[in-house]
């Protein structure tokens, strides 16, 4: 039961980052968008559906929201439905929102290229146009835009703020004597001294593709963006690709060398999120590299449990970034358009406070600002500098397939059935299928 709540909560913390259930960016042609209609102004009275994706928690993080939203607009009442996560998630909305009964609110993936992608359902004719509403200026991050905008127009908004980091049980790390390290180096080096102590540095889920996946693209922040930060737009326009970037070579040629300095558990290729999430917990393993929405989940399991969140190396300290991305959207539909009390719940979850609830119950980042939680402390300095914080890799890629091949490559990796130059030109493949 607990480790099938972790797994949920881990793959709920980002839709983006460990499930890919509609991440993407890019986007389709609008064709059916350019007739979408506005939303209605805000109103302080009235009633709307919504529906999100459920966590497995016993309290689901948007009640906080929701409870929070009707004491401040008392004459407004939200009837929520949460449906299973990932791809019978993504079927139900589209059903829902193809047929008669449509939810005047819902939850979608920033970009294009998935099942719930936001760009897809806005060119499929399915979000209303979010651009004329004042509230709106300025919300979402620059290097994000295109994750909600297509066309010129806003079709949803962002309500928390993803980070992803090497998260430590910090009992256990202080019990082994190994200092946090902050070069590729120094990793690899505690790696071989946890080893020695019958415990691993860092617990994977190399049999989760989406876990393998997120663990690379983690590396990729610090390998790939750190010089190349526009590499997803080179790459779209064909002038680069994943095997032929020296960044994303350094990424794999680190995962290998890290494999072979003993960073990862024993049997790390079959360990799945219910068995590497628990070693993080047990101090068999000493991190774990997962969005720190999933605190609340690890605390789930052990109240006590001490956590400290650090970014993942790079090859130097200068060169260590970290994710933080606006990963999360949320939408109205064409028939929530008309309704000014839907129009009012965007704006209080973006605007007025609901990011900060949501934040406080699941353990993301509110859009502005951060928590005061301890485990946050150590990644606070690098979070407001710009130069080192990044939107995860994986968001504008075109379809789910090139991550998922980064994934089932990361596997490969760890085998050794595969080598670096294989696992890249099979991500090249799945680009152009979009």
């Amino acid at each position: 039961m607990r480790a099938s709540r972790l797994t949920l909560a881990l793959a709920s913390g980002t839709a983006c980052a460990l499930t890919l259930a509609g991440c993407g960016g890019g986007g389709g042609t609008g064709s059916q968008s350019a007739g979408a209609a506005a939303v209605a102004d805000p109103a302080d009275s009235g009633s709307f559906t919504f529906i999100a994706q459920a966590t497995g928690n016993k309290d689901e993080p948007f009640d906080a929201i929701i409870s929070a939203f009707e004491k401040k607009y008392p004459n407004i009442k939200v009837k929520a439905e949460y449906l299973p996560i990932g791809t019978s998630y993504a079927d139900s909305l589209r059903t829902r929102l193809r047929g008669g009964n449509q939810p005047d609110v819902y939850y979608a993936a920033p970009g294009g290229g998935g099942l719930t992608s936001l760009l897809n359902l806005a060119d499929a004719g399915l979000a209303a146009d979010l651009t004329r509403q004042s509230w709106t200026s300025g919300l979402v991050d620059k290097n994000a835009h295109g994750l909600f905008y297509q066309g010129g127009r806003l079709w949803g908004v962002p309500f928390d703020r993803v980070v992803v980091a090497q998260v430590y049980n910090t009992t256990a790390l202080k019990k082994s004597g190994i200092q946090v390290p902050r070069t590729m180096d120094e990793l690899l080096a505690a790696c071989r001294t946890a080893r020695k102590q019958g415990k691993s540095m860092i617990s994977l889920a190399g049999a989760s593709t989406e876990n393998a996946g997120l663990f690379a693209s983690a590396l990729a922040a610090n390998y790939v963006l750190g010089d190349d930060p526009e590499f997803n737009t080179q790459r779209d326009q064909g002038k680069t690709t994943f095997a032929g970037n020296a960044g994303w070579q350094a990424t794999a040629k680190a995962i290998i060398d890290m494999n072979k300095a003993g960073c990862f558990q024993k049997g790390v290729e079959a360990a799945d999120i219910p068995q590497a999430a628990p070693a993080l917990v047990q101090g068999k393993a000493l991190s774990f590299v997962i969005p720190t929405g999933a605190f609340g989940a690890l605390r789930g399991i052990s109240p006590s449990i001490q956590l400290e969140a650090h970014p993942l190396p790079g090859a130097t300290a200068a060169g260590t970034n970290i994710y933080s991305s606006q990963s999360d959207a949320l939408a109205i539909s064409p028939k929530g358009a008309k309704n000014g009390a839907a129009t009012t719940f965007l704006k209080y979850v973006s605007t007025e406070g609901g990011d900060a609830v949501y934040a406080k119950a699941t353990g993301n980042l509110p859009l502005k600002g951060t928590l005061n939680d301890p485990a946050l402390n150590s990644i606070s300095g690098i979070l407001t500098d710009q130069k080192h914080v990044y939107p995860m890799v994986q968001l504008p890629w075109p379809n789910p397939e090139v991550y998922n091949n980064l994934g089932k490559g990361v596997q490969g990796l760890l085998t050794g059935q595969q080598s670096a130059d294989a696992v890249l030109k099979s991500m090249d493949e799945a680009w152009k299928t979009k």
